[in-house]
């Protein structure tokens, strides 16, 4: 299976681009954080890139960065609009820290008004925000295995959960296990 790309990453080819309006399941999922979480979103990203998903990950989207930095909301509101409607999905990534986010909840209502699938992914041992409970909720690897299986990902861990379920030590083995119960 191919691995999937950021389409936030202004170095893609056109062909890429081309690629990712082609492809039969055109999954795109924004993940969707507070920058302070910033590390987390890497990680959580690249592992669902290497499942053969496509994300939205901002960290290279050069008009939201120049936004923030001038301190532009109408640029910013614009940036985050441009990443969801180029997204299929939504994908909130929650520390305990996210309730401070300003950002989260216009994401996950702007997505929701536009008919996106949202999710809730839950960094270790954080309670869901109520903001939060309208998503479909993701308590760590296990949940995150099917999710991407669902999109049509595809995951040698998923493969092997069988003996997550039997008590070995597979699932502490998994690239996300600092990050994920």
């Amino acid at each position: 299976m191919a691995k999937g790309i950021n389409l936030a990453n202004p170095i893609l080819t056109e062909s890429q681009r081309r690629a990712f309006s082609a492809k039969p399941n055109n999954v795109c999922v924004f993940l969707s954080h507070i920058s302070i979480d910033k590390d987390a979103a890497i990680k959580i990203g690249e592992y669902i890139m290497s499942t053969g998903i496509d994300i939205y990950l901002d960290i290279y989207d050069r008009d939201l960065e120049t936004a923030m930095q001038i301190g532009d909301p109408s640029a910013i509101t614009s940036s985050i609009e441009k990443g969801i409607a180029n997204s299929t999905h939504i994908m909130c990534i929650v520390s305990p820290r996210t309730v401070n986010s300003w950002w989260v909840p216009y994401e996950i209502g702007f997505g929701k008004k536009s008919n996106k699938k949202l999710s809730t992914l839950l960094l270790r041992s954080t309670p869901i925000p109520q903001f939060l409970e309208v998503t479909r909720v993701l308590k760590g690897i296990d949940d995150l295995e099917w999710y991407i299986k669902e999109q049509g990902g595809s995951s040698q861990f998923l493969l092997e959960g069988h003996r997550v379920l039997t008590g070995t030590n597979s699932k502490y083995s998994h690239p996300l296990f600092q990050y994920l119960d």
